[in-house]
């Protein structure tokens, strides 16, 4: 009976220390000590403040620009095939639609055998007649693929938000093209929100020859003129400006072009001074294909951003760089062109992106910004800001003390009626409670997990419940 006794008494003493042990971290800064364990319990947003983003998903453009590259891989294959194609254009009043012009009527038949082969899971036709064909891509196919981008959207943004360093970020979906974002504790949410908002889509592309920069400069300025619009003005946004210059030049432009724009380099921003100049369509090596970017020093102490390609993009790199010795690359990164050096020789392994003149502090904290964009991958679609909400500090700190008074009270309260109602009994009562607490606490800490009010509310409510335990 004794041993036994002695038995229960080490393990209870064994579980105290124990927790002990797991909770310490809480009271006592421990981060250079030999103390075993240093991991903290968390605070979710209504209790130590943070920052709430609800942010839309522009699943729209995506899906046109996805069935635009269906059209291209489409027209490529059907050449491939030596099949005579006059013209493959998207079409549709939502732009979802691809049409076919044959340029022989003979080879229909080839057409349909060809499209039942490669493209049966994805294209269906919806008219015909003669050698003109109407596709469709499938709804089922679309909904699959919306889900995957903003599936890809929440991935990315977890990916940044962990590198930022913050404790128990959620990041759900919300509806199917809403993302909610809540960053509990998070110490600088400008940079949390510029971070997250920033697309990270880098390419490289060969700038066209095709029309001498001051021709494409003019063209730029009578579509502005002529559709009353400029960067900046009426809070135009780049990303808005972009689409808006491109779509006015579309029937201007030579065939498989684009214009971007470059900061010229007296100018502190696109708006203060831009270069246009027009990059060809069908060089684009994706920034998907990067194995690392991280942040170094130039030869005269500026930082900028350096990247090296995985197996694939060393590939891609060789054949277009290999291909178009002497002609200008551009490298861009959301639609803005960082910089365009002179292709000298064949490029593999590894590039850089310059920052231009700025100040020091400021240039490493873009660098740094971009490299962890970078790493963590592109967004797959825009996202725009549709509601911020932060909860403030003090607001957390009121929380946390009214709790602590709250649950103090209660405390009192029940290991006083214990002691009063049950007598010894009650203490034997009391000192189960308080060890309960203290391995529940313990637990949830040696987890890592986020206390929240409604957690507060659950553990008062597995108090009671221990309390009547006790009694029984």
């Amino acid at each position: 009976m004794i041993e036994s006794l002695r038995i229960r008494v080490f393990i209870v003493l064994i579980c105290i220390l124990t927790a002990v042990v797991y909770l310490t971290p809480n009271f006592v800064e421990l981060k250079n000590t030999w103390w075993p364990t240093k991991t903290k319990l968390n605070y979710g947003l209504d209790i130590q403040g943070g920052l709430h983003l609800v942010m839309g998903v522009d699943i729209d453009t995506v899906m046109k620009e996805r069935v635009v590259r269906i059209s291209r891989s489409l027209k490529a294959d059907m050449e491939e095939r030596q099949i005579p194609v006059e013209t493959v254009e998207v079409a549709g009043a939502d732009k979802n639609e691809i049409v076919v012009k044959l340029s022989e009527a003979s080879k229909e038949e080839d057409f349909k055998k060809f499209l039942n082969d490669r493209y049966s899971t994805v294209l269906q036709v919806v008219d015909q007649s003669g050698t003109e064909t109407h596709l469709k891509i499938y709804d089922s196919t679309l909904l699959e693929y919306q889900r995957q981008v903003l599936n890809q959207s929440i991935e990315v943004i977890r990916n940044r938000i962990d590198e930022f360093g913050v404790a128990e970020p959620s990041i759900t979906a919300q509806g199917k093209d809403r993302i909610v974002v809540q960053l509990p504790g998070i110490k600088n949410a400008e940079r949390a929100k510029e971070l997250i908002n920033r697309t990270a889509q880098l390419e490289f592309r060969i700038v066209s020859e095709e029309m001498k920069p001051e021709e494409v400069a003019a063209l730029v300025a009578k579509a502005e003129e002529e559709g009353g619009y400029k960067l900046g003005k009426d809070g135009m946004t780049y990303a808005a400006y972009y689409k808006k210059i491109n779509e006015d030049l579309k029937d201007k432009l030579p065939e498989n072009s684009l214009v971007s724009f470059e900061k010229m380099e007296n100018a502190a921003t696109l708006e203060a001074g831009k270069r246009p100049l027009l990059l060809k369509a069908d060089t684009n090596i994706s920034g998907d294909q990067l194995e690392d970017a991280f942040v170094s020093l130039d030869q005269y102490g500026k930082p900028e951003v350096n990247f090296r390609f995985d197996s694939q993009g060393k590939l891609r790199m060789g054949e277009v760089t290999g291909n178009n010795i002497g002609k200008l690359l551009a490298i861009v990164l959301d639609d803005v062109i960082q910089s365009a050096p002179v292709i000298k020789s064949r490029i593999t392994d590894q590039g850089r992106i310059e920052l231009g003149s700025r100040d020091y502090k400021s240039g490493l904290d873009e660098a740094n910004l971009i490299a962890t964009a970078l790493r963590a991958g592109a967004l797959p679609a825009k996202l725009t800001q549709l509601e911020e909400r932060t909860v403030g500090p003090s607001l957390g700190a009121d929380s946390i003390r009214k709790g602590e008074i709250a649950g103090l009270v209660g405390l009192v309260l029940v290991v006083v009626f214990m002691l009063v109602y049950y007598q010894s009994l009650g203490i034997v009562a009391n000192v189960s409670l308080i060890l309960y607490v203290l391995l529940l606490l313990s637990i949830l800490t040696s987890l890592g997990a986020t206390l929240t009010l409604p957690g507060v509310a659950g553990i008062v409510l597995t108090l009671g419940m221990a309390v009547d335990a006790n009694v029984i």
